[in-house]
């Protein structure tokens, strides 16, 4: 698989997680990386997708009138 270089620049702190976290599991940090990238990715994507999905249901809807719906209300 081809692969792409990014520069990123990330808090000290979080930094040193990954370091004793790829230690802790033998793996290489731009693996540990490549699937945290992945993941946010997917979660995003599958976010949006529902968002999309909303507003499109949203924009379906059927609205009743207010007074129809206290007018069946009264009915019952």
């Amino acid at each position: 698989m081809e692969t792409k270089m990014l520069d990123v620049h990330i808090p000290l702190p979080l930094a040193e997680r990954l370091d004793a976290l790829a230690f802790a599991l033998g793996l290489p940090r731009d693996e540990i990386v490549a699937e945290a990238i992945a993941t946010w990715i997917d979660q995003e994507e599958h976010r949006r997708l529902v968002a999309l999905r909303t507003i499109a249901a949203a924009n379906t809807m059927v609205v009743v009138e207010h007074h129809r719906v206290i007018d069946w209300a009264d009915s019952l």
